[in-house]
C-alpha cells in the first residue's frame, strides 16, 4: 500500500489540539486499535501537537495511511517553524522526561511509535512518526476509503471546524502569494537598479549633450519604476504604494539625473499619505517624472535658478488632483500647445491620463501649470 495522505490539522493555538485529538481518535478507530493502544497513540499525537504549538510558534500535523514492515499503520508528520530542538533534549534514550503536555516527552512518544524520525534545525523541526495496532487489519484500497469517509463524517458533525480549516488554508494561500509577490518585486527592483546604474555610467561617458539628455530622461523613467518595486517590496499591504513616498522618490531621482547644469532648480512635493493600487501609483509617478523633466528642459531658459512644485490633493472617494507648476518663462503666445506635442513624454502623459478618464489642463501664462484631475473610481 502506498502512502496516502488523509488530512492536515493546522497547529497555532491550544484549541487546535481538540481537533487534533478528534482526528487521531477517528483514524485509530478505523485501523482497529485496541482501547489501550488507542489511548496511548492519541496521547502521543497530542503531545507532538502541543510541542509544535508551545515551542514551534506555528505548525501542522499531516495524517496518512502508511506502512511499517509491510503492514498498514497510521502516519503522523508534524512540522513547525521553531528554532529547533536543543541537542540535550534530542537524546532519545533513557527514561521519559516530563513536559508541558501529557508527561510523555519525545522519548515517551518514541517508545509508543513503530517509527520515529526527527529532523531539526534553525529553520524548524519535522517529526515523522507511525503508529500500529497489535492486531493489524489487512491492507486494502477499501481501508483508505473507509478512513476518508470517517473524516468526512467527523467534519459533518462539526461544520465550524471544516469552515475554520478552509479559512486557514485561504489565509495561508494569501500569505504565500504575498511572499512570492514581495520576492518578485525584490528581484525586479534589483534588475531595474542595475539598469539605472548602467544608464548613469553611459551618461557619464557620453560626449554629446543630446545623448546625455536622452540618457538622463531614460534614467528618470527606469528609476521611477525601480523605486516603485522597492516600495512594493517594503509595503505591508502587497499591491499598494504610498503615493507620497513614491513622489518624493521620483522627485529626488529626477533632480539627481537632470541637475548639474547652469540652472539651480529646487523641487517641492506636497502630498499627504495616500495608499493607492500599485499600477495607479506607478502611472502617476511616471506622469510626474515626465512633467518635472519637461520643466528642467524648457522652463528656466536664460535663468540661473528655478522652482518646481508638485501638489496632490483629494482622495480615492472624491477623486485626486495633481498640479505640477513652475516659476519659469511660461509659454509664448504663439508656442505649440505642449499637450498636443508629439514628443514621447507628452504622448505618454496623454495615454496614461486617458486610461483613467482624467482631465488634463495646461496654463502657460505665468510659468507653466499642469493640472490633471483623476475621478473617483466607480
Amino acid at each position: 500500500m502506498k502512502i496516502s495522505k488523509l488530512t492536515t490539522v493546522t497547529l497555532e493555538k491550544s484549541t487546535d489540539v481538540a481537533r487534533l485529538r478528534e482526528v487521531a481518535m477517528t483514524l485509530t478507530d478505523v485501523l482497529q486499535f485496541g482501547p489501550f493502544e488507542r489511548t496511548r497513540t492519541v496521547t502521543a499525537v497530542v503531545e507532538l501537537g502541543r510541542n509544535a504549538i508551545e515551542h514551534g510558534q506555528k505548525g501542522r500535523a499531516t495524517f496518512s495511511l502508511t506502512e511499517v514492515n509491510g503492514k498498514p499503520a497510521l502516519g503522523v508528520l508534524v512540522t513547525d517553524q521553531g528554532r529547533g530542538i536543543p541537542r540535550e533534549k534530542l537524546a532519545l534514550d533513557g527514561p521519559p522526561t516530563s513536559s508541558a503536555g501529557m508527561g510523555l516527552g519525545l522519548r515517551g512518544v518514541q517508545r509508543i511509535a513503530k517509527r520515529f524520525d526527527v529532523e531539526t534545525g534553525h529553520e524548524g523541526t519535522q517529526i515523522d512518526a507511525a503508529f500500529q495496532p497489535s492486531n493489524v487489519c489487512p491492507a486494502s484500497p477499501a481501508l483508505i476509503d473507509q478512513a476518508k469517509k470517517a473524516l468526512d463524517d467527523l467534519s459533518a458533525k462539526d461544520p465550524t471546524a471544516a469552515l475554520s480549516k478552509q479559512n486557514r488554508e485561504l489565509s495561508e494561500g494569501i500569505a504565500d502569494r504575498d511572499l512570492l509577490m514581495q520576492e518578485l518585486h525584490h528581484r525586479t527592483g534589483n534588475n531595474l537598479a542595475l539598469i539605472v546604474a548602467l544608464i548613469r555610467m553611459s551618461k557619464s561617458q557620453a560626449e554629446q549633450d543630446e545623448t546625455q539628455q536622452v540618457l538622463a530622461e531614460l534614467e528618470v523613467r527606469v528609476g521611477s519604476l525601480a523605486k516603485a518595486h522597492e516600495l512594493m517590496q517594503r509595503s505591508t499591504d502587497v499591491g499598494k504604494i504610498d503615493l507620497s513616498e513614491m513622489l518624493h522618490n521620483v522627485a529626488g531621482t529626477t533632480e539627481r539625473a537632470l541637475s548639474g547644469g547652469a540652472v539651480n532648480v529646487s523641487i517641492e512635493v506636497s502630498c499627504d499619505t495616500l495608499q493607492l493600487e500599485s499600477r495607479f501609483a506607478v502611472d502617476i509617478g511616471l506622469i510626474i517624472g515626465e512633467l518635472i523633466t519637461n520643466a528642467f528642459k524648457y522652463a528656466f531658459v536664460g535663468r540661473d535658478k528655478g522652482r518646481i512644485r508638485v501638489e496632490v490633493t483629494g482622495d480615492l472617494e472624491h477623486g485626486i488632483t495633481l498640479v505640477i507648476s513652475d516659476n519659469g518663462v511660461g509659454l509664448p503666445a504663439d508656442a505649440e500647445r505642449p499637450e498636443r506635442s508629439n514628443s514621447l513624454g507628452w504622448r505618454m502623459i496623454r495615454t496614461l491620463t486617458f486610461q483613467y478618464d482624467a482631465t488634463l489642463t495646461v496654463d502657460g501664462s505665468d510659468g507653466m501649470r499642469v493640472e490633471i484631475k483623476f475621478p473617483a473610481p466607480a
